[in-house]
């Protein structure tokens, strides 16, 4: 009896650890639908990160580290000597994604996406907003930190 439970359980678990929705196993993402999905299956409410965004913006010293709050709501904005800056400059993961959805129903925008293969939020957005338009690009580099 113990043998069949042991082999059923072993089953079971080999199934589930190969399972394409298993959110433990790295993958590449090609939209941001699947992408949300894998960073809404970890549930994070709170969360810390940093980000580099690169464009013709005000200087800040860059990278800066972002406290989230359950609401997806930058709360805090560090830059890299620790002084406090305002929480308009950083952007949340959930922004990012509605971010990316608005650039991508537009013809008149170009956006390239990089997914993080293991929590799916993006860790790279290079987007051109107007294409016509000068000094509008940016490039956002982001890291969880947790």
């Amino acid at each position: 009896m113990k043998i069949r439970l042991l082999l059923v359980f072993s089953v079971v678990f080999c199934a589930y650890s190969c399972a394409d929705d298993n959110i433990l196993t790295p993958r590449s993402f090609t939209n941001v639908a699947d992408a949300e999905a894998r960073w809404k299956a970890y549930k994070l409410t709170k969360y810390t990160l940093t980000q580099q965004r690169s464009c013709f913006c005000i200087p800040l010293k860059y990278p800066l580290t972002l406290q989230i709050d359950s609401g997806g709501s930058v709360v805090s904005a560090r830059d890299a000597v620790g002084s406090a800056v305002s929480t308009a400059f950083g952007t949340s993961i959930e922004k990012m994604f509605e971010n990316i959805r608005a650039l991508q129903s537009r013809s008149d925008a170009t956006v390239e996406v990089r997914y993080d293969s293991v929590y799916g939020y993006p860790r790279s957005i290079n987007a051109d907003p107007i294409k016509m338009a000068v000094d509008d690009e940016y490039m956002l580099e982001t890291t969880l930190v947790r």
